[in-house]
């Protein structure tokens, strides 16, 4: 029977993330991922609930983590459910739970519009770039100077004319109703 183990997570960090180096040389990044969800109970009250999650990324995943994210900053996480066992160094005692093994990042924004850290400007923190249109054109000037039924300047029109084609064969044109047209070029 097939089985699948998938899980997406959108949260901010906790802490700065742990990184480690395994015993075969790669890098493990280890960090806690805090989501939240708000909802209004039975009596109209609004509860906020907090999710904890502790994930693991190795290798290049755990290279951007380690500098690029910090605590606060919001994640994208795709990944697997992993399931550890342990016994409790001071009871003896078995210990489990769950953690998430990172399969793929994506850094987000913060809510206060700052980007996550730029490599190319030393590791220091960036403003959010403005916002582009489709294929880097620049938004068309405010307060509508376009929508008064004026052309719209060369930078905003479509780039290849829409072609004509001509009607010949048609009963319309005094051809023939059902002669087969063949106009392609090879």
């Amino acid at each position: 029977m097939p089985s699948v183990n998938k899980v997406i997570l959108i949260g901010n960090l906790t802490r700065d993330p742990e990184i480690r180096q395994t015993n075969g040389g790669s890098m493990l990044a280890s960090f806690t991922l805090a989501m939240s969800r708000k909802y209004t109970n039975a009596r109209n009250e609004l509860v906020d609930e907090t999710c904890f999650v502790d994930v693991t990324a190795f290798q290049r995943n755990a290279e951007v983590i380690r500098n690029y994210v910090h605590r606060g900053d919001p994640l994208y996480v795709e990944g697997r459910l992993r399931y550890e066992t342990w016994d409790d160094r001071t009871t003896g005692a078995k210990r489990n739970k769950l953690t998430v093994v990172c399969e793929g990042i994506q850094l987000l924004t913060r809510r206060d519009g700052s980007a996550p850290v730029d490599p190319s400007a030393g590791g220091y923190r960036q403003a959010a770039p403005a916002p582009q249109r489709g294929y880097g054109m620049p938004a068309p000037p405010a307060g509508g100077a376009y929508d008064n039924g004026a052309p719209n300047p060369p930078q905003y029109r479509s780039a290849a004319p829409m072609p004509s084609f001509p009607q010949d064969g048609g009963p319309q044109d005094g051809g023939q109703p059902d002669a087969p047209v063949d106009d392609l070029p090879f």
